[in-house]
């Protein structure tokens, strides 16, 4: 998905259970759910939104966080105009691996994406 037209693909990285598929659903659903489902693969939704009067179309990416499907994750990248990095905030190891591993990942694999620290 380009950045024309207001259009933009977003991509939730992170471990398995660390909130993204919630953080996905409370955005375009406004609800949650305290049922831990895992992702498998990758799934995505879109949502428009209107900011500063202007329409936004996004298509959010869940990806799954299992260690054993972070070798198509990159796949996704292509074309991403940003990145959301969910970590658990009870589990330091779940924010070490977004540093260790995925914020590498996204240099190599889309350089160009938009990053906020």
């Amino acid at each position: 998905m380009s950045h024309n037209q207001n259009k933009y693909k977003i991509i939730l990285l992170g471990e398995s259970s660390v909130g993204k598929s919630s953080i996905l659903n409370r955005l375009t659903h406004d609800s949650f759910s305290d049922i831990n489902v895992s992702t498998i693969s990758e799934f995505y939704t879109n949502k428009e939104m209107i900011v500063k009067g202007k329409k936004m179309n996004l298509q959010i990416w869940d990806t799954a966080g299992e260690e054993r499907y972070r070798s198509i994750v990159k796949n996704y990248f292509i074309g991403c105009t940003a990145a959301i990095l969910v970590y658990d905030i009870t589990n330091k190891n779940t924010f070490n691996t977004l540093k260790d591993f995925w914020y590498n990942e996204i240099i190599k694999f889309n350089p160009n994406i938009s990053m906020y620290k």
